[in-house]
C-alpha cells in the first residue's frame, strides 16, 4: 500500500510530488511552499520549525515528510502522536537525486523518479558546460544568516562551483552539517574580499544596507562594486527549483567573469 494521505512540512517537497504525479495526495503543506502553483490551495498546516499538530492530525495523514535538524522537534511530536514519519537531511545537491528516487519509491513511481532525475541532470550539465567556458571563477560569498554570520549549506556551495563561481568558504559548506559549523566571523568575509555576494535570510528579509554598513565591508570588491544581491528563499530549499536558482546564478557570475579578466 502506498501513502494516500501526505503532510509535506518541508517547502520543496511538493515540487517533487507534483514531478511524480502524486501531488493529489497531498492534505497539508507548509507556509512556506511556492511550488507548484497547483499546491497552493493545500491547507497549510505549519510554518518550517514548527507547526500545528492539532491542523497536521486534522488531515489524518498516512505519511508526514519533513527535512533537516531544525525539523527534530516538530518530527519527534508528530512520532509521539502517531504519525509516520519521513525525516530527510539533505545536504549536497546530489542528495536531491536520491530524495526523488526515495520519493518515487514511496509513491509508486520509480520510473516517473528516474525521469525526473535525468531531466534535472540534463539541465545541470548544460549549465556545467557554460561555466566550464568561462575565462575565470569569480569569487563568491553566500549569507544565509546575519548574527551570527553563517554561509550557505553544502547543495548552496554546490550550485555556486557549478554556475561557476568559487565559493570562498566552500570548505565550511560542504563539512558542515549544522548551521552551527557554518559560522563565519566577518574579518574572514573581508580577507575573503568575495567579488559577488548572495544573500537569502532563512525567511527574512536581507538589508543591504545593513550589510554595507558592518565594519570593514566597505574594502569589499562586492561591496564597492555594488555586487551584492538578496536571492529567492528557494535556495535554500533541495528541490527541483534548485536548477532554475543554478541558471540565475550563473548568468550573474558570467557577466562578472566575462567583464573583469
Amino acid at each position: 500500500m502506498y501513502p494516500e494521505r501526505i503532510v509535506c512540512l518541508a517547502a520543496e517537497i511538493p515540487a517533487i510530488l507534483y514531478e511524480l504525479g502524486a501531488l493529489d495526495r497531498v492534505v497539508g503543506i507548509s507556509a512556506y511552499t511556492t511550488r507548484p502553483p497547483e499546491a497552493l490551495n493545500i491547507p497549510k498546516v505549519s510554518g518550517f520549525q514548527n507547526g500545528s499538530i492539532k491542523r497536521i492530525l486534522d488531515t489524518k495523514p498516512d505519511v508526514a515528510i519533513l527535512t533537516s535538524a531544525v525539523q527534530n522537534g516538530l518530527a519527534a511530536e508528530l512520532g509521539k502522536a502517531g504519525v509516520t514519519v519521513i525525516h530527510l537531511y539533505p545536504q549536497r545537491l546530489q542528495d536531491l537525486f536520491s530524495t526523488i528516487t526515495l520519493l518515487g519509491n514511496i509513491v509508486g513511481a520509480p520510473d516517473r523518479a528516474s525521469a525526473l532525475n535525468e531531466r534535472l541532470e540534463t539541465a545541470i550539465d548544460a549549465v556545467r558546460r557554460e561555466a566550464n567556458r568561462l575565462p575565470r571563477r569569480p569569487r563568491v560569498y553566500f549569507e544565509e544568516w546575519m548574527d551570527p554570520l553563517i554561509t550557505g549549506i553544502g547543495w548552496v556551495s554546490d550550485v555556486i562551483e557549478l554556475a561557476g563561481g568559487e565559493d570562498v568558504f566552500r570548505t565550511k559548506a560542504t563539512g558542515g552539517l549544522s548551521a552551527s559549523e557554518r559560522i563565519i566571523q566577518p574579518e574572514e568575509v573581508i580577507a575573503a574580499d568575495p567579488e559577488i555576494v548572495f544573500a537569502s535570510w532563512c525567511g527574512k528579509p536581507f538589508r543591504q544596507e545593513e550589510f554595507y554598513a558592518r565594519p570593514g565591508f566597505s574594502q569589499i570588491s562586492a561591496v564597492h562594486k555594488d555586487r551584492v544581491y538578496e536571492w529567492s528563499g528557494e535556495i535554500l530549499q533541495c528541490g527541483p527549483m534548485l536548477v532554475d536558482t543554478l541558471a540565475s546564478l550563473h548568468q550573474v557570475i558570467a557577466k562578472v567573469a566575462r567583464t573583469e579578466h
